[in-house]
């Protein structure tokens, strides 16, 4: 089978390459110049939209499209073109400018953009000018151009300051003259009257240059279906939706609503939409803008010439080849993080199917089959053009609405499109929402299931009830059988009040210790009670929302019919006038933990109170304190001991210094101090003894005391 050639450009590849010569850009379509319609637009939830232009085209043809210079850089970024039988994508330009400032880089006179007289004529001093102020003229080159304030600043009342021109005349004249508005200054010099013109002009220019026209060249024979397309930003289309009942309302059984869609959509890109095949997507592809359209230029350093070093030949080492030294080969594929391949993906949207939606990857397929003509696919279409710089990549997390008719909608209009219509479950409810210790006012709502098969985008919304207007609101996107509470209205015959919900009462439930650590298993609960009446002369079904305590348990008999990450909803029905109570517990439970090896007698004195003196818990303790005093006890006959060994030491070091100091006196004098001496040394040595089995004992009170804590074993549930 011969295969058919395509032609597939993405003209960020080209644009570098490319010298062609563009006609200035115009209203018109030049001559010889194929105009594209908009066949296919598809909005995104971001702020960007996808174009697709198509048409047929014969032999060698030029494709014009005009942008504006904002719309151009994302054209710039993101167009594509396809040619559908065999013609190849010759090039493709627009008409660029050069930045202004650049532009006045380039001309003699050091002028800004916007520049005041004062700089004007700095800007040609030298220049030979003629002034006439008045009956006063003078011929001669500009010398100076100068403002002249008041002697005093700060007089509110002084004359305002004045701007004068010195001119020199070839005589050697000089004088100065005032610059008023009947002042006249003509320039002599034909030179700089022809710079000052050029400058004047590229200001003027330079108003000019909102418009772009892109041109694309399209070389082949016959008649050929030729696509391109591309991004631009586009306002955000807005979803808004009618839920409509026909029945009187139960109050209790699940009802049937018809749900419909629509969708508002606005056309401010300046080109019309006629019969386009409109897709809104409820997606946001990462998107972003560059000024490619903006020539832009860099800052070179200036490097000096080298003249002292004397070159000599070297020589380099080959390259190694990328597939065998990387490991990478050009055959792999890229990943769908790749910058570029979101938007390769949506090259073409999908095409419509007789429903009103599309679903993820789906689309992605949905958008090759579309493209592609039937001999082959959109990939092969690609490598039969040129080698692809990234790979498409399915997102699961887009839904888009496909509207199956054609639309038409004018530059600068906007219209309101049907997206969807479906039954869905909806129950009519009054919703209660509390924080526990108050309540809201109770809410007309409906308590709806989305049995649409489809998922529905964020928007509004408004209740219609038998014909008649019942209320508005929003709601969030909903998957396919999501359930959703819409409030849309307040319920006045609902009343509703709530005791409790303070702080939480703390009980401690269980007692356990082992190896030395007790602890108190405690409960925290706190209690909630509402009180709702309902006055209305029909039933009611209340939907209670209760809020969600981090770490608490709902303990109550009543559970909810529906829980979220925030809040546990009740379902309650109240007849005609009935009144109901809900009474709800959650309860929290913590640890309090004790090191019993560190707590004192206070403390476990303390530890026995919070527990109301628990009969096991004393029971179990009354040997841990036991050991404790005798422990007290042998570490304050420690204490003794060593205090008396203190006092004799003193007393000791007092006698020696008595014996040296009477070593020259008599004998029976020295005997004296030297018997108290050795009646002091036998006490000493009589406390240490006693120290040494006090000591003991104290070690022995201690390792008993370790012992009973560490073999403590409790598990009382109070």
């Amino acid at each position: 089978m011969t295969r058919t050639p395509l032609a597939l450009l993405t003209l960020a590849l080209l644009l570098p390459a490319l010298q062609l010569s563009t006609p200035p850009a115009s209203a018109q379509t030049p001559a010889g110049v194929t105009a594209l319609p908009v066949t296919r637009v598809s909005l995104y939830k971001n702020g960007v939209g996808f174009f697709e232009h198509s048409g047929r085209i014969t032999g060698d043809a030029t494709v014009s499209i005009d942008f504006t210079s904002g719309q151009l850089n994302d054209v710039l970024q993101s167009l594509t073109a396809l040619d559908l039988n065999g013609g190849r994508i010759a090039g493709a330009g627009y008409n660029s400018t050069t930045p202004l400032d650049q532009q006045l880089k380039n001309l003699p006179l050091a002028l800004s953009a916007d520049p005041t007289a004062l700089e004007f004529y700095s800007a040609i001093r030298g220049a030979r000018v003629e002034v006439h102020s008045g009956s006063a003229s003078i011929a001669g080159r500009l010398l100076a151009v100068e403002d002249r304030t008041p002697a005093d600043p700060s007089d509110t009342h002084a004359a305002p300051s004045r701007q004068y021109i010195t001119v020199v005349s070839d005589a050697g004249d000089t004088r100065t003259l005032e610059l008023t508005p009947a002042t006249s200054v003509r320039l002599l010099d034909t030179a700089l009257h022809t710079d000052v013109t050029r400058y004047l002009q590229l200001l003027d220019a330079n108003r000019s240059q909102g418009l772009r026209h892109l041109t694309l060249r399209d070389n082949g024979t016959g008649s050929r279906e030729l696509r391109l397309s591309y991004i631009s930003e586009v306002p955000i289309w807005k979803s808004t939706y009618r839920i409509l009942f026909t029945d009187a309302a139960s109050g209790v059984a699940p009802e049937t609503a018809t749900l419909q869609g629509w969708s508002v959509v606005d056309n401010t890109t300046g080109a019309d939409w006629i019969n386009v095949q409109l897709s809104l997507i409820a997606g946001a592809p990462q998107s972003f803008i560059q000024p490619l359209s903006q020539p832009i230029y860099s800052r070179r350093p200036e490097v000096p010439i080298a003249q002292d070093p004397q070159l000599t030949p070297q020589t380099y080492d080959s390259s190694v080849d990328d597939s065998s030294s990387n490991g990478f080969s050009t055959d792999r594929a890229p990943t769908s993080a790749r910058l570029g391949a979101p938007m390769a993906m949506m090259a073409r949207p999908p095409a419509p199917p007789k429903m009103a939606m599309g679903y993820g990857s789906g689309m992605a397929a949905g958008a090759a089959r579309a493209a592609a003509p039937p001999a082959e696919s959109y990939e092969d279409a690609v490598a039969a053009s040129i080698a692809p710089a990234a790979t498409t990549a399915g997102f699961d997390d887009f839904f888009a609405y496909n509207l199956t008719e054609p639309v038409t909608i004018r530059k600068n209009e906007s219209a309101l499109v049907p997206i969807l219509q479906a039954k869905v479950s909806a129950e009519r409810v009054t919703l209660v929402s509390s924080d526990g210790s108050s309540v809201r006012q109770p809410l007309r709502a409906l308590w709806l299931t989305n049995t649409s098969g489809l998922t529905l985008d964020r928007g509004s919304f408004t209740l219609i009830e038998n014909g008649s207007f019942g209320g508005e609101g929003l709601l969030d996107p909903i998957h396919p059988d999501e359930k959703r509470l819409l409030s849309y209205a307040a319920d006045q015959a609902v009343h509703v009040t709530v005791e409790g919900g303070g702080p939480s009462t703390d009980t401690i439930d269980r007692i356990t210790a082992s190896k030395g650590v007790l602890q108190f298993h405690k409960a925290q609960t706190v209690s909630t009670t509402y009180t709702l009446h309902n006055a209305a002369p029909d039933a009611r079904t209340i939907v209670l929302e209760h809020p969600v305590r981090s770490g608490y348990t709902l303990t109550s008999a009543t559970k909810p019919d529906e829980t979220t990450a925030t809040v546990n909803r009740f379902r309650l029905q109240a007849a005609p006038g009935q009144t109901l109570k809900l009474a709800l517990t959650a309860r929290h439970r913590s640890v309090t933990t004790y090191q019993l090896t560190r707590a004192d007698d206070a403390q476990l004195v303390l530890i026995l109170k919070q527990s109301n003196d628990d009969p096991k818990l004393t029971a179990a303790l009354q040997p841990i304190l036991t050991a404790r005093r005798a422990v007290a006890d042998a570490q304050t006959a420690v204490d003794q001991t060593n205090d008396r060994l203190k006092s004799l030491r003193a007393d000791e070091d007092r006698q020696r210094a008595n014996i040296t100091a009477l070593a020259s006196a008599d004998k029976s004098s020295r005997d004296r101090f030297v018997h108290d001496l050795n009646q002091t040394e036998d006490l000493i040595a009589s406390a240490q003894t006693e120290l040494t089995t006090r000591t003991a004992a104290l070690d022995a009170a201690k390792a008993d005391l370790a012992n009973r804590i560490e073999t403590l074993q409790i598990d009382d549930k109070l």
